[in-house]
């Protein structure tokens, strides 16, 4: 949760002394940074954090992410990180900042995976979903004071003066093992995240998120684990969410069904999704991440 409590004279003094620190690599890679957060963009909080990025590493290419990740909610966050690191260059330094134990004993930490890409953010479970994919293979905790804002830090506003400043010198080409001491990697935070529970009669799996505006039902089922309950394309699939009937087409698009007409369909990341063609599902049904959706064996 960001706080505007550094004067801007004071912030762009820090961002001086930052970019001119003893020892500071000058080589410019044009490396690039993504973003995600939960800070939205009613304020100053994003822009602020990118500037002090550029302010170390002028020719970095800043990618957002999103910033409408829901406030405080970490499980979404790693949702969004796991989908999207894919797409981002291989040696990318990716900021999170979803950081709802800002200014506690959290640890913020770097995370390098087996891909190579820089993974800088608070150690609450964030990097949990990529971890499954694209292993941490190296972690280190961010405790040296010239990697960060100084002595004027802000206990509520990390991603200004502890991320922003680790990902704009990584992103410049500085060395890594100067942040603060190595950590082994098992020793991370891993979100509990329940795993669609596959019986006989059927799969029970849960909604992790919605599909930005639209209010598409994103399930913690991947399309491989749906092939095996035996449905094809096509086939009216006897749902049930949050104990209620929901009939659905299992189909390709939404323009297969009527508009209006809800549909089951793999999602552009592989996830099975539910929606309302032309129409928010999660609205129209009153449902939301963390709804229970049951899945019945092909007869």
């Amino acid at each position: 949760m960001p706080s505007a409590d550094l004067p801007r004279r004071g912030l762009l003094a820090a961002g001086l002394a930052l970019s001119l620190a003893p020892g500071a690599s000058r080589a410019a890679s044009g490396r690039m940074v993504g973003f995600l957060s939960d800070f939205d963009e009613i304020d100053d909080a994003v822009a602020i954090c990118r500037a002090v990025i550029l302010s170390l590493a002028p020719d970095a290419r800043l990618l957002d992410i999103s910033h409408r990740v829901p406030p405080y909610d970490v499980a979404a966050g790693a949702r969004l990180l796991a989908g999207s690191a894919h797409w981002l260059a291989p040696d990318a330094v990716i900021m999170v900042v979803v950081d709802p134990g800002v200014g506690s004993r959290r640890r913020a930490i770097v995370a390098r995976t087996r891909r190579g890409q820089s993974l800088v953010l608070p150690d609450n479970g964030l990097m949990t979903l990529l971890d499954a994919t694209d292993p941490v293979v190296a972690a280190r905790e961010i405790t040296a004071e010239p990697w960060m804002i100084g002595a004027r830090r802000s206990s509520t506003f990390h991603g200004r003066d502890i991320f922003a400043p680790v990902a704009g010198r990584l992103a410049r080409g500085d060395d890594w093992t100067g942040v603060g001491p190595g950590i082994d990697p098992k020793s991370l935070v891993r979100l509990d995240l329940s795993p669609p529970r596959v019986g006989p009669e059927g799969v029970r799996t849960h909604a992790i998120g919605t599909d930005g505006p639209y209010g598409n039902l994103i399930l913690d089922l991947p399309a491989e684990a749906f092939a095996g309950l035996g449905w094809r394309l096509g086939d009216m699939v006897p749902l049930t969410v949050a104990g209620r009937p929901e009939p659905a087409p299992y189909v390709r698009t939404f323009s297969d069904v009527p508009e209006g007409a809800v549909l089951l369909y793999p999602d552009s990341r592989g996830r099975m999704s539910l929606a309302l063609n032309l129409g928010n599902y999660a609205a129209t049904r009153g449902v939301g991440p963390g709804v229970e959706v049951f899945i019945p064996r092909r007869p």
